[in-house]
């Protein structure tokens, strides 16, 4: 059996493994959704500190570069995100000229948005950045795990795509 944590309010105690300790290895689900957010609460220190980014900003920045011109829609989609929250971002990044929006051809309801060169320019240094962070905590890591756990991911998603209902309510989605 996994290690006990201490009783709760005694923060003493308290160590980095001891969130990892709560639940055990056969609640690998929970051990992700951790280290998911211990990414994003790192990637939020960091594009807040490099480029005066929100994390749903820099989101909306990476998923624009990617996709390439897109609708805001297209991007809570991708990222698996509420679209108030995309659109809150993208508002936010056209007003500093990181994004550019137009009118969509094929429907009045939405606009394209696309980066600038000023959002390449950001997107880019960030992201550069970010893939060395990535490298750094991967670094203990050989091709073979990392594929591994790529894999095993993969199939993870997979199947909750396959059971999960695809109309989920947006408002059980996480902010970007």
């Amino acid at each position: 059996m996994d290690e006990a944590p201490h009783a709760a309010g005694d923060e003493s105690h308290v160590t980095t493994e001891t969130p990892w300790l709560l639940f055990g290895p056969s609640q690998l689900p929970y051990r992700i959704l951790l280290l998911a957010k211990m990414i994003d609460r790192a990637t939020a220190q960091h594009v807040r500190a490099t480029a005066n980014l929100s994390l749903a900003e820099w989101r909306v920045l990476t998923h624009v570069d990617m996709i390439g011109q897109c609708r805001a829609t297209e991007v809570a989609s991708a990222a698996f995100v509420d679209r108030a929250e995309v659109s809150r971002a993208i508002s936010s990044l056209a007003e500093r000229g990181l994004v550019h929006r137009v009118p969509n051809p094929q429907s009045r309801k939405s606009s394209l948005i696309s980066l600038t060169l000023a959002g390449k320019s950001v997107h880019a240094t960030v992201r550069g950045e970010r893939g060395q962070f990535f490298e750094q905590w991967l670094t203990d890591l050989d091709p073979q795990q990392r594929a591994a756990i790529d894999a095993g991911l993969r199939k993870m998603m997979q199947r909750i795509v396959e059971t999960v209902p695809a109309k989920a309510d947006s408002s059980d989605r996480d902010p970007v």
